[in-house]
C-alpha cells in the first residue's frame, strides 16, 4: 500500500483561497497478478491557518471564500470572531492549533474496508501534529465506536467530527500489526473506485441535507 497525491499549492498566495492546499490522495494496493491498481481514493484539503494569519488574514473570510462547506467547518470549530481566536473554548484542550486537515471525500474498494482506520489515520499522521482534522460522520461509514478509537469526536449541532491530531488515541496506524504490503485487492479495485468517486458530490454540500 502507497499513497500518491495530487496536490495544488500556491508559494505567493493572492487571493484568500490560496491558503487551501487541495488534495487528491489515491491509495494504491496490489492484485494477485502483482499489478497495482488504486483501491481507495480521498479529497483532502488543509487549511494553513498560521500562513493565512501571518499574511494578516481573516480565517472568517478565507473560509468564506472558499465554500460553504468551509463555512460550515468554521462555525462549528473557531470561535467567532473576525481576528482567529483559536478553536472553541468548549472543546476542552488547550493545545494551539495551526491548520485545519479537511477529508470531505472517501471512497473504498471493499476489500479496504477493514483498513479505513488505518487509512485515515495515517492521513491525519501526513500533516503536522498541531493541526486538527475534520470529517464529515458519514464519510467513512465507519461506526462510531471505530470513528472514536481514531480519536473523532462529534460536534454539537453539526454533521462535523473533530480530531485534535497532537493527542494518542485507542488505535494507531502505527501499531498496527498488519503489514500492509500484503494486502491483495481485486483487478477490478480501481473500476470500482472510480465509479463510486463519480457519484460524490464535489462540493460535499449533500452532507447538510441529511438527517441526524
Amino acid at each position: 500500500m502507497r499513497f500518491e497525491c495530487n496536490s495544488i499549492f500556491y508559494p505567493k498566495p493572492t487571493d484568500p483561497t490560496h491558503y487551501f492546499r487541495t488534495n487528491e490522495m489515491n491509495v494504491w494496493c496490489y492484485t494477485d497478478g502483482d499489478e497495482p491498481v488504486v483501491a481507495a481514493r480521498l479529497a483532502v484539503d488543509y487549511l494553513d491557518i498560521a500562513r493565512a494569519v501571518s499574511d494578516g488574514q481573516s480565517i472568517l473570510h478565507v473560509c468564506d471564500a472558499d465554500s460553504s462547506a468551509w463555512m460550515h467547518v468554521y462555525e462549528a470549530t473557531i470561535e467567532p470572531d473576525i481576528h482567529f481566536l483559536g478553536i472553541r473554548e468548549d472543546f476542552g484542550f488547550d493545545d494551539p492549533i495551526h491548520g485545519l486537515v479537511f477529508i470531505h471525500g472517501a471512497v473504498f474498494h471493499p476489500d479496504l474496508l477493514l483498513w479505513r482506520r488505518f487509512i485515515i489515520d495515517s492521513v491525519c499522521r501526513m500533516y503536522p501534529e498541531d493541526t486538527a482534522t475534520v470529517m464529515w460522520k458519514h464519510t467513512t461509514d465507519l461506526a462510531p465506536n471505530e470513528l472514536a478509537s481514531i480519536g473523532f469526536r462529534k460536534i454539537a449541532g453539526s454533521k462535523l467530527l473533530f480530531r485534535p491530531n497532537m493527542l494518542e488515541n485507542a488505535y494507531s496506524a502505527l501499531d498496527d500489526d498488519r503489514d500492509p504490503m500484503d494486502l491483495v485487492v481485486a483487478d477490478n479495485a480501481q473500476d470500482s473506485v472510480d465509479d463510486q468517486w463519480a457519484s460524490l458530490d464535489d462540493s460535499g454540500s449533500s452532507h447538510f441535507d441529511e438527517e441526524e
